[in-house]
């Protein structure tokens, strides 16, 4: 669907190597344990006609009972048309399709320039060891356009692009960083990043966050389609704060203990929730936030719910990016519970109580008042330190011994 403009383009292209990929094609059959796989490595640079040369390659291998192909990339990238044109046929394998750049036989791989496009196109993208994925704006080789068919042909191709990184469930800053590097030059972009904008997704297909309406209110609701299965966390407002269902597929023998919510692979156990309903692999609960925890709500990248058997090493569960705010503006948006009168905090200006932390990085960017508030709201918090030139929480078991510090108040509950 993109290739009918790029051909009038080609030749404008800067030009790639004369050496095209290669391709080499293996089948695991693993069964009974799992389905046979195909395993392509591919590797050297992208050119005219490697599409055609790849559907030779799987065409001849034996795909009876194939379920999952594996591509293995290794490439400094090439032609831009034929990077796109071999996207469109990897997306339509009749089968379940993961790319990765790096492995034990290709530690140092790299997927670069073109190669990104064809990697983007498989349903699960992962890169390991000392892989890199590098990006950068494509280019025009000399031509006799002149500026206006230029930049008309430019903003052709970049909406090309731009709709084809989106197609792939790729966030657009993947597409405004190649936007932003010259084609002279190339940027290795860091893992971090390539999670974020859900370039290297592992076993993630797919993300989502909406609001929708539950029984006539406002509510927030996160779905994950994964190879682990379909997961979902919806948050919505009730009278004591921020409440939710979270709906997650069942493993195997499937053991429950405790439920945790998760920001940014921090792990927080919830004191009130209950499983409403235990059926067809799916468990659901319901759950009230912990205040301390709506807190880290309203900052984080990525939520996430989890079961956590007895023996504490065992859980399933997931956690995924949310992103344009939504998070933090449903969290915000919901009432504050009055805490409870029977309890009050004693202010100790200039003092520090060390120890006794209830969080490992304490609560940032909140008023003293609120960190008290949230000190109240918390059954096993007996007092807080709070550094006030960072405003900085730090909720505590007690009071086990206190020092003077210029710089921070203390308060504990009575």
């Amino acid at each position: 669907m993109y290739l009918p403009i790029l051909f009038a383009c080609i030749a404008l292209l800067l030009p790639v190597s004369a050496w095209a990929m290669e391709f080499s094609i293996e089948r695991f059959d693993p069964r009974p344990m799992r389905p046979p796989t195909l395993h392509i490595t591919a590797t050297g640079p992208i050119e005219a006609g490697d599409t055609e040369k790849l559907q030779a390659v799987i065409d001849g291998a034996d795909k009876m009972d194939v379920r999952d192909v594996l591509f293995m990339f290794d490439s400094p990238g090439g032609s831009l048309m034929e990077s796109l044109r071999m996207g469109d046929y990897i997306a339509d394998i009749p089968a379940i399709v993961s790319a990765q750049v790096g492995s034990s036989d290709l530690p140092d791989a790299i997927c670069a320039s073109a190669c990104v496009y064809a990697y983007i196109a498989a349903d699960y993208r992962f890169i390991s060891g000392g892989a890199r994925i590098g990006i950068h704006r494509f280019g025009f080789a000399e031509t006799d356009l002149d500026g206006n068919e230029g930049a008309a042909l430019g903003q052709a191709v970049s909406g090309i692009l731009s709709e084809y990184i989106r197609s792939h469930r790729v966030e657009p800053d993947l597409f405004e960083m190649i936007s932003l590097i010259d084609h002279n030059e190339i940027l290795w972009v860091p893992l971090e990043d390539l999670e974020k904008w859900r370039v290297v997704t592992y076993g993630v297909y797919d993300e989502q966050a909406s609001y929708i309406n539950l029984n006539g209110q406002i509510a927030l609701r996160m779905k994950q389609v994964a190879t682990s299965g379909d997961s979902y966390l919806t948050l919505f407002c009730t009278d004591n704060g921020v409440s939710g269902l979270a709906d997650l597929h069942e493993p195997d023998m499937a053991i429950y203990g405790n439920f945790e919510l998760g920001a940014n692979d921090e792990w927080y156990p919830v004191r009130s929730w209950d499983v409403v309903d235990r059926s067809e692999m799916r468990g659901k609960v319901v759950f009230d936030m912990p205040p301390e925890f709506r807190q880290l709500a309203m900052r984080t990248e990525r939520i996430g719910a989890r079961i956590v058997a007895p023996s504490n090493d065992i859980y399933f569960g997931f956690q995924q990016y949310v992103r344009d705010g939504l998070l933090s503006e449903m969290v915000s948006g919901c009432p504050v519970p009055v805490p409870s009168p029977r309890f009050t905090m004693i202010d100790q200006h200039a003092t520090d109580y060390p120890g006794a932390d209830l969080t490992t990085d304490g609560i940032r960017d909140i008023s003293f008042a609120q960190c008290k508030t949230i000190c109240l709201e918390y059954e096993q918090c007996n007092a807080v330190s709070y550094i006030q030139s960072k405003a900085w929480c730090w909720p505590k078991g007690g009071v086990a011994r206190q020092r003077p510090a210029t710089e921070v108040i203390s308060a504990y509950k009575r």
